[in-house]
């Protein structure tokens, strides 16, 4: 075998590939630190993003069952909202301020407009909820329950409440019945839905499912989590969140102002006083001691 000699002092050959991996190497690099730099931004803006921290809260749709109702529907009709009466409607949100620590809009239950009626035939049946709740005494106690009333104030308290519309989507804390409970949930009900509000236009039965209402929990919407399907004009600050008290808004007795869901004009309607119940009389909490940031049974 011969012996090849290299002479050191010349320039160590140079293999033909060698431009082409380090080329490859080069590139592979780069896309390892585009990609680490793509994680830590990502990483980043998910830190400095508002994340939900108070739970859920579930948009129902209009005329649409739920899942745990408390009673069988009272709704009389399917609800459906004209485009004049949207019309009108949005003409009097768009002039409602979005509070900043909400997220919502907050609404003085008595304010004209706010809530809509269906011609001369009343959205909901406040006698029918009345007799179902008089007809299952666990349901009535657990329903009572939720609002502060015995079960011998329930038929009294449903006199108080006048049959609406939602003209808006409405921020409210509604409950279902479970394990003969009623438990409590953040909820949006879409504008459309039928709903009792007390003398002061606080929502206080959904008319689809019966259930009782209480006032939206007293935090911001954007810090939930939202669950269920969003309907087309569904945005956090397009919705409502009615004043737990009449301070400062219009008085609360005397006929509410509505919109009918139909033609849009105005019509007014007396408050409550759809059951005979005679001469007999209970006493009854006052609505603005009623109307409290609830205290949910159940995270939400």
């Amino acid at each position: 075998m011969t012996d090849h000699w290299v002479d050191p002092n010349q320039p160590s050959p140079i293999s033909p590939r060698a431009p082409v991996i380090l080329a490859v190497s080069a590139v592979a690099l780069a896309l390892v630190v585009v990609a680490t730099l793509v994680a830590v931004l990502a990483f980043a803006s998910d830190r400095n993003s508002p994340q939900p921290t108070a739970g859920d809260v579930t948009l129902i749709k209009r005329n649409a069952p739920v899942d745990a109702p408390f009673t069988r529907s009272i709704l009389v009709v399917p609800v459906a909202i004209s485009d004049q009466a949207e019309q009108k409607s949005t003409a009097l949100l768009q002039q409602l301020p979005v509070r900043a620590d909400r997220g919502v809009r907050p609404v003085s239950g008595r304010q004209s407009d706010l809530y809509g009626t269906t011609g001369e035939t009343s959205p909901c049946d406040v006698v029918t909820l009345a007799n179902y709740l008089d007809a299952d005494a666990a349901a009535a106690q657990a329903w009572g329950l939720a609002l502060g009333l015995g079960p011998q104030q329930i038929p009294y308290y449903l006199n108080t409440l006048t049959a609406v519309v939602l003209m808006g989507d409405t921020w409210v804390t509604t409950h279902e019945l479970a394990d003969g409970a009623a438990h409590s949930a953040q909820a949006v009900l879409q504008a459309g839905t039928g709903v009792l509000v007390d003398p002061l236009g606080v929502p206080r039965v959904h008319c689809v499912s019966g259930a009782p209402l209480t006032p939206p929990a007293n935090k911001n919407l954007t810090d939930y989590r939202v669950n269920g399907d969003k309907w087309d004009a569904f945005a956090p600050q397009t919705v409502l969140a009615v004043n737990y008290a009449a301070a400062g808004g219009p008085a609360s007795d005397g006929d509410f102002t509505l919109i009918d869901v139909t033609s849009g004009q105005e019509v007014t309607r007396k408050t409550g006083g759809t059951i005979n119940l005679g001469t007999a009389t209970v006493a009854l909490p006052d609505p603005a001691v009623m109307n409290i940031p609830p205290s949910p049974t159940m995270p939400g």
